[in-house]
């Protein structure tokens, strides 16, 4: 008999979060515990964690989800798995090791415990999505070129495909959302998404900077993995979580100025001079077969602009998840607390 849909099962069911002690993820288990679900965090140091993470519904447990055995242990009891965690890396190997195989590992676990749900958070950044005149949404396949990405793009694909693999063949009840650019409190101004920052008023942009990206309050992505263990039937669907285009890199910058009160000084770059820059040190490097040798491509960093345009109007219908729609709550909500927080520690 297959696994019965996470939404069947009402609250009672324990939540494990692989990565819940990010930026996301401690919103996403501040959120489950606030709905009363009861939460098992798994976590490295628990000692360092902050006092509000210690909730009658909370469990912090030691270990990490690379280890088989604090994983095991950590899966006891467990109805729903969300992976949230990233992989790390100096090369593809790194990424394989420290990425994709822990999410095998994890998934395999999952199936013998026999949870529920399993709910991956992918990226964007696994599209292609250099063309402005492409739509991307949930149905949207992952860039066919991935081999030719970064090697954070291309794990989060290969993680994505090993675990549609599963689904089709051992009925892994998996869940797959792709989370656009998160902003709000907790995190640092100091984005990728937005441009290549030398420091937190010194940046250029990818490309011109003028196009709508694919921004999303951490809050509204917080409130999407939740509705993605309690919407039945979606098993084996992809999400992509982004709100409506509404602020460009420009705009992101204009309103770090007026909150900080201070100038940012941001200036466009063609995407080519970042490719050339970087094509030149790894040809260095592979002429002195340095272990990190990497060749990128001029497609990967044209996808760095997100010049494509994000529809979420499928997550909006089938999760019934209600983003914050404005550029206003964007600003307000997302650009000015991140920018509060790192004015006070100046």
């Amino acid at each position: 008999m297959p696994p019965q849909p996470a939404g069947d099962r009402g609250k009672a069911g324990r939540v494990l979060v692989i990565g819940g002690t990010g930026f996301v993820g401690r919103h996403l288990v501040g959120r489950l515990a606030a709905g009363g679900r009861r939460v098992r965090v798994l976590t490295r140091n628990p000692q360092v964690m902050q006092p509000a993470w210690y909730h009658d519904v909370v469990e912090l447990t030691a270990g990490s989800h690379r280890d088989p055995a604090a994983l095991d242990a950590a899966l006891d009891g467990i109805d729903v798995v969300y992976h949230l965690a990233k992989g790390e890396g100096r090369n593809w190997q790194e990424y394989l090791d420290n990425d994709v195989e822990p999410t095998r590992r994890i998934a395999e676990a999952a199936l013998r415990r026999g949870v529920r749900r399993f709910v991956y958070v992918g990226s964007i950044d696994s599209y292609a999505s250099a063309n402005a005149t492409d739509r991307i949404d949930g149905s949207t396949a992952l860039d066919p070129r991935i081999e030719r990405r970064n090697h954070y793009a291309r794990s989060k694909a290969t993680c994505e495909n090993l675990l549609l693999a599963m689904a089709r063949e051992q009925g892994l009840p998996l869940v797959i959302l792709r989370l656009g650019i998160v902003i709000g409190p907790g995190s640092s101004p100091i984005h990728y998404g937005v441009g290549r920052f030398a420091a937190w008023d010194r940046l250029t942009y990818w490309g011109d900077g003028r196009h709508k990206l694919p921004f999303v309050l951490v809050e509204d992505a917080a409130d999407a993995l939740v509705r993605a263990i309690e919407v039945p039937a979606i098993e084996a669907r992809s999400f992509l979580i982004t709100d409506a285009p509404l602020i460009s890199a420009r705009d992101y910058v204009a309103a770090m100025q007026v909150h900080s009160g201070g100038r940012v000084r941001a200036a466009p770059r063609a995407i080519w001079r970042y490719w050339l820059a970087d094509l030149v040190r790894g040809m260095a490097k592979t002429v002195i077969r340095h272990p990190n040798r990497h060749l990128s491509t001029l497609h990967d960093w044209q996808c760095r602009s997100h010049r494509a345009t994000y529809d979420a109007a499928q997550s909006i219908d089938i999760l019934g998840w209600r983003p914050a729609g404005t550029r206003q709550a964007l600003i307000e909500r997302g650009i000015h607390p991140a920018v509060e927080a790192m004015m006070s520690r100046r």
